[in-house]
Order: structure tokens, then sequence, then C-alpha cells
């Protein structure tokens, strides 16, 4: 089967108008999440629970674990981590194992496995299967962390028609959330997704199956800020509430299991807009193997709560966050606002060379103000205009006197008599015809003057 390019969809023009709506707007650049929505603190510190890990300041306790992690990594051996590896990956592992050092190694060293086992192509099935409703991404919260919908009901349906590999089904569970990561989250200020997974269809004989589909989910620590699940039945909601238990409160706290008569719960979290009407919310349902649910559906711009004002500061205050001396600015600037801003300096830099020039232009013309030359430019111009116009007239004026003059002393000594009447037999000797035809000629060129 042919390989197909990660990002093959930015040379599509209408699969690119679709991830230009999924990528962070400006708006979203310029959202800081409250305070609870980055750290929980506890009495115990082992117990503390963060969700944003880049850009923010660590605790005297997560420094203490990070330092003792990195000394026992010293004496295991250092460990070969990929290129894009940064050190909130370490913290999140530190924080899935509850610090415990030995623990943490050893999910870095999955993780760094996870890591490289990742596709670095798709094919033609695994497109397919990102539409075909698996898993899928429709809308955001309203603090914007991606929603992600897993259907078990789709998942089922696929296994049954044995048209795909099972891993083609797990590649693409994993190309879509590295989609996620790459393409949607702000680091520092948009770091979780939202999990609504739909048991519809499950029975308790189906638990195997869910544990294929959650653990791809699972492979990515610290990123769930939220688990729906909807559509249990009676015994599988017990298995799964006893499940979660094991992993400790905060697993308890970021699941919700809900009911049919429940799901207006998720309003809390999630504007009614980017939820579809079939989990209670306005949005049209989507439909599967319609090769429209990649890249991801935004079914509205509207995220924001009812009666709710989200921390979102004006284009001011960014960038003074983010071109200034500021301890908190955010870990990744806009790319938008950066090509603005930059646009901007290199104007101001073009006017204050312009300015410079002036200034000069002015130190070498002392006795002239540099706001006054071009003035002076259009007056020279309209003097020697007139200037032009005079000396036009006045060799008009010339020409016409020459004729006078030549007239006169060409034909001073005729008489008018002779000139007229008797030209034949009374004029003086050297002058004949051809003279006289001469003078009319004259005449009647100064006329047309």
């Amino acid at each position: 089967m042919s390989s197909i390019p990660l990002d093959y969809f930015l040379n599509d023009e209408e699969l690119l108008k679709r991830h230009e709506l999924a990528i962070p707007t400006d708006e979203m650049y310029r959202f800081f999440p409250p305070k609870e929505d980055i750290y929980l603190s506890d009495s115990d510190p082992q117990k503390n629970y963060r969700y944003i890990f880049n850009g923010q300041p660590k605790t005297d306790y997560e420094q203490r674990k990070l330092n003792e992690f990195q000394q026992y990594e010293l004496t295991k051996g250092k460990l070969n981590y990929p290129n894009e590896w940064l050190e909130s990956e370490t913290m999140r592992l530190l924080q899935a194992a509850e610090f415990d050092i030995e623990k943490t190694y050893k999910l870095i060293v999955d993780g760094i496995n996870f890591r490289n086992s990742i596709p670095k192509s798709i094919n033609n099935n695994i497109v397919s299967l990102l539409n075909s409703g698996i898993i899928y991404l429709y809308g955001r919260d309203h603090y914007f962390r991606p929603i992600i919908i897993v259907s078990f009901n789709q998942y089922k349906n696929i296994i049954e028609k044995n048209i795909y590999q099972e891993q083609d089904i797990t590649n693409s569970m994993i190309y879509l959330i590295n989609y996620v990561l790459k393409y949607m989250m702000i680091p520092g200020q948009i770091e979780n997704w939202i999990c609504l997974i739909d048991f519809k269809g499950a029975g308790v004989s189906d638990v195997s199956d869910f544990k294929k589909l959650t653990k791809i989910l699972n492979s990515y620590r610290g990123r769930v800020f939220r688990n729906f699940f909807i559509n249990l039945s009676g015994l599988l909601k017990i298995a799964v509430k006893a499940a979660v238990n094991l992993f400790g409160k905060h697993s308890a706290r970021k699941l919700k299991i809900l009911d049919k008569d429940e799901l207006n719960k998720m309003q809390e979290f999630i504007s009614p807009n980017n939820i579809q009407k079939k989990y209670g919310g306005t949005a049209p349902d989507v439909v599967p193997n319609s090769n429209n649910l990649f890249p991801p559906k935004m079914p509205s711009t509207n995220y924001e709560l009812p009666g709710e004002r989200l921390n979102i500061i004006s284009e001011e205050a960014y960038k003074e966050m983010c071109l200034n001396s500021n301890p908190y600015k955010p870990f990744t600037i806009s790319p938008k606002y950066l090509e603005k801003w930059n646009k901007e300096k290199e104007e101001k830099e073009m006017e204050e060379k312009k300015e410079k020039e002036q200034e000069i232009l002015k130190e070498q013309i002392p006795t002239k103000k540099i706001e006054q030359i071009p003035i002076l430019e259009n007056k020279i111009a309209e003097e020697k205009k007139i200037e032009e116009i005079k000396m036009n007239e006045y060799h008009k004026r010339e020409t016409s006197r020459e004729y006078v003059i030549n007239f006169l002393n060409d034909f001073e000594e005729f008489n008018i008599e002779d000139t007229f009447e008797e030209k034949r037999y009374y004029s003086k000797p050297g002058v004949n015809i051809n003279n006289i035809n001469s003078f009319f000629q004259k005449i009647s060129n100064y006329r047309k003057m």
C-alpha cells in the first residue's frame, strides 16, 4: 500500500480549510487558564496534581524530586531521549508515578520506546479509519481544550467487518493524538484534552476491547483533564467504577460516568454549541465514514459557557508580556502575532531611517528648513514658467518691430504715389517690380502677426 505524507491535508484545499479552523486562534494565545486548572495543591506534596507543565514554575518538592531522578538516571545509565523530548515530559511521568523514582525511570523507558514506534508515514487504511468514527475530534471545551470522542460501537463494527488490520486501527489513534499535540495545543496554556467515550453496544464481555481502546490514550500521561463515560450498561458501570478507584483520587476526580439524564453535566465544561445533539448539546451529530471527520470539525467558535467571561487579555497586554523581560511570558508565542510585530518593527525602523536621513540633509542645508525645500522648489519652477512666458511675448514684439524697421529701411526713398499708381514710370533707378511685390508680401505678413 502506498505511503501518504503525515501532513497530506496541507495539500488539499478543502482539508486545509478544516485544518486551519482546528488550530489555535489568536484569541486562544491570549487566554490564560485559572490557577486551579494549572495546579492542584494538597497538604501532602506527593499528592499534588499538575495539569499545565510548560512555562510554569516548579514547586520546591517538584524540583527536589526532579534532581533526585537525574541523579538516579546517572547511576542507571543516561537515557537516549528523542530530540523533541522536553523536561516537561519527564515531569509528567514523575507525577504519573507519584514521584517514585524507580517507577518514573521505567515509565520513561516505556515512553521513549513508544515514541520510537510511532509510524513516520500513514496509508490509505489509516486515512479511512480517521474518518470511520472510531476516534475523532469534535470541538473544544470552554478553556479551548480539544474534545476527543471514542465510539466503542463503531470500533466493534469495524472489527466485525475484518477490513482493517489491528495495527492500522492502533496507528490511526496514535496519528490523531499526535495531531492534537502538534497542531491543537499551546504549551503553557492549553495542554490537556477532554475525552468522551461512548460505550453504546458494549457489555462486560467487551472489557478487553475497552482496554485496547484506552491503552493508547493512557500512553500520553498528564494530558486528560476530564473523562466522560456514557451509555454504560449496569454491570459495566460497576466494573469501570471499581477499576478507576484503584488508580487513586485524581483518576476518580477526572472521570465522570454519566447516565442519559446526566449528560447536561458535560456542559459544566463544554458549551452546548460544541456538544452533539445525541449527547445533549445543539451541534449537529457526526456521520461516520462520510470522509468529513479528519481534519477535525469545529462545529462552533463560541466556546464560552453561558454567562462566562474568559481571561483573555488584550493584544497590547499580550505583546507587552511576550516581548518584554517578563518572567511570566507565554511558553509559546503566537506565530501570527510574532509575524505582525516583526512587520511593525521593520516599518518603524524604516521610518526612523528616513527621519535620520532628513536630519542629515538638514545639517547640509543649514539656512533652509527641510520642510521648506518642496515649497522653494515649486516657487522656483513657477517663476521660471512666468519668465518663459515673458520671453515669448518679448520675442513676438521684437519680431514685429524687425518687420517694420526692414520695411522702412528698404523703402524710405519711395513716394507713395510712385509705389501705388505709377510704379512702372516714376520709380527711382535700382528698384524694380520684384521689390514692390516683396514690399506687399511683408505688409501681408506683418498684418497676420
